[in-house]
């Protein structure tokens, strides 16, 4: 067989996640590729290694045996390299460790959650250790996961995935809101029915679109964002209405800018995790900064773990 390349190395990452999704649906979500993308590199991958990997098509997702075989292996394969990565850290950083974060982006008000607490509770902990905290969108977050460039994540609308472990952290309440500018912001809630809602103009999360579109009754999308930040500039437009979380909402509400509309009628909730792969080296680490976790939310809503 010939050499790998790096190219070979991420389309066995994205051949292992296509296996632990059981098929391209749950992994285009979590890679965030489009299913021809995902059949690409596969058959990118096959004809590299002269075989045929997997079963695909109308009778579902299947690995041939050879498939087992190469994905048994690949796994062995990705261990190696992460034992390689953790002992050239060693070498190179002098027994200083890194934990790579990924949180959804916006949380900094979420007092339920308090990241910030849960930092510095495992910075105190664990003085040796290299944060690296980026923020990502749900399926950036999985996705960088399952690659293995990230170790630990922390977020909502995650899709679970058989061999990681969840922990959840606590409920996010999301409103709908209306800008200063927008008709229904001097309008009483009392006035605004069921047809107003369908009747008007929306913006979803683009990870979370048939939810937001089918939560309350189907709605058309006008506008799609990909971050809360984002939705926040469309619901200041007046032009659009759109889910936030309380926590960010509330902040522009208290600024007359925007409204929550109708909540005890048109809200819900959301549950964040952390997530991470407990079969990967050092997992005592990732445990630990998911124990800070707890204990600053757990104040508030308390956390549970679960497959």
């Amino acid at each position: 067989m010939r050499h790998l390349s790096d190219i070979d190395l991420r389309l066995i990452r994205i051949f292992c996640t296509v296996v632990e999704c059981n098929g391209f649906q749950g992994a285009q979500i979590a890679l965030n590729m489009a299913q021809s993308t995902l059949s690409t590199h596969l058959a990118a991958l096959e004809a590299k290694l002269g075989t045929r990997l997997c079963q695909r098509g109308r009778g579902g997702f299947r690995l041939t045996p050879t498939g087992e075989d190469t994905y048994a292996a690949a796994q062995d394969l990705l261990r190696d390299i992460e034992r390689f990565e953790a002992r050239m850290d060693r070498v190179h950083r002098r027994q200083t460790v890194r934990l790579r974060v990924g949180v959804i982006d916006s949380v900094t008000s979420f007092d339920a959650l308090d990241l910030p607490g849960a930092v510095a509770r495992f910075a105190q902990a664990h003085p040796e250790a290299l944060i690296e905290l980026e923020t990502d969108s749900p399926a950036g977050l999985q996705n960088s996961l399952l690659q293995g460039r990230r170790d630990l994540v922390v977020g909502a609308a995650l899709q679970p995935m058989p061999g990681l472990a969840y922990t959840e952290l606590a409920l996010e309440t999301h409103h709908l809101y209306c800008g200063r500018d927008h008709p229904w912001f001097d309008r009483p809630d009392r006035a605004l029915g069921q047809t107003d809602f369908l009747q008007a103009a929306f913006s979803v999360r683009s990870y979370m679109h048939f939810d937001d579109t089918y939560r309350l009754g189907r709605v058309t999308a006008r506008a799609t964002v990909g971050s809360m930040e984002a939705q926040e500039i469309m619901v200041l437009s007046g032009r659009y209405v759109g889910f936030l979380p309380q926590h960010r909402g509330a902040l522009w509400q208290a600024m007359g800018r925007m409204r929550a509309v109708k909540t005890q009628d048109w809200s819900f909730s959301s549950r964040f995790f952390a997530v991470h792969d407990p079969r990967r080296e050092h997992e005592g680490l990732r445990r630990s900064f998911v124990e800070a976790l707890r204990q600053v939310a757990g104040r508030i809503s308390g956390g549970q773990d679960r497959a």
